[in-house]
């Protein structure tokens, strides 16, 4: 069955079921459902959750806590992304034609980079992020008027001073903002769908249809994002762990224990000191021979 969403839940956002119908040579039909979110305002307020995974995925406050939430852009509207949380620290956004961007060399939202027939790449026009540090934009490149008159032939969009400071100590990374992200998609030769992705991280990409008047350029996802995403359970989902589940104590790989007393503590220590215990079988598992 087809779940509907109100929009009375996220005020800012709407979502929409694409059906995708696709026929399995003479077995039967498979629909895939899925939801793109889309900002009434033209803002995604970032984050990260950090227990989504074991780097983390990104989640944007008017798509609720899906993690890396597929969303949705008007083509030739100007989109603000916001990475004032904390949880952004070390997670500096990108934008690309393919999965991953940057950490594979995959080809990115660029003024000199298009996937479109348009040839906006011989003037350095094409669609790029406009990087903003302190409330200031940090480039020379422009295709959105209100920011910097429309450009050719720059190649500065803000990056090379935007992505440094997320190495930053984070007391310093906070007090340097806030940090914001425009993007205007406007090129319309363009028929697939973008990735927002961590210039830092690997495995983090989430996807971006691009929308005409609410309808997907492409319905079908390609390009294909390339791996699933880890949904971490049981005894992970517990403790906001990765790859702990086959290391709880009693294991006969590490000792009785690690955690001493943590019984008489209480039930709540015990809990946590169970997530210690498993966490330091597994350094010892990994550590050790024989």
């Amino acid at each position: 069955p087809e779940t509907h969403f109100s929009e009375t839940h996220f005020p800012a956002m709407k979502l929409f079921s694409v059906s995708i119908a696709v026929l399995l040579g003479s077995f039967t039909t498979v629909k895939a459902y899925e939801q793109i979110c889309t900002s009434d305002t033209n803002v995604f307020t970032v984050t990260v959750n950090l227990f989504a995974s074991e780097l983390g995925y990104y989640t944007i406050e008017e798509c609720g806590d899906m993690p890396n939430p597929t969303i949705g852009m008007e083509v030739g509207q100007t989109y603000t992304f916001i990475q004032n949380d904390r949880g952004n620290f070390y997670h500096p956004l990108g934008f690309a034609y393919l999965p991953d961007g940057g950490p594979t060399r995959a080809d990115e939202l660029e003024p000199g980079n298009s996937m479109g027939s348009s040839g906006c790449e011989t003037t350095m026009t094409c669609p790029a992020p406009m990087y903003f540090v302190g409330g200031s934009y940090q480039g020379t490149y422009s295709n959105i008027p209100e920011v910097l008159p429309v450009t050719q032939g720059e190649s500065n969009f803000g990056l090379d001073d935007y992505e440094p400071i997320f190495f930053y100590p984070i007391a310093e990374w906070a007090s340097s903002g806030p940090y914001s992200i425009q993007l205007r998609f406007d090129d319309a030769t363009y028929d697939q769908d973008l990735f927002y992705f961590c210039h830092i991280h690997r495995f983090m990409s989430g996807r971006i249809k691009l929308l005409n008047s609410g309808v997907p350029v492409s319905e079908p996802d390609v390009p294909a994002l390339g791996y699933e995403y880890d949904m971490p359970t049981g005894f992970d989902a517990e403790c906001g762990t990765f790859l702990l589940n086959d290391f709880q104590l009693p294991n006969p790989q590490c000792p009785d224990r690690f955690v001493c007393d943590a019984d008489s503590a209480g039930e709540d220590y015990a809990k946590f000191a169970s997530c210690i215990d498993a966490m330091d079988c597994h350094m010892m598992a990994g550590m050790t021979t024989g």
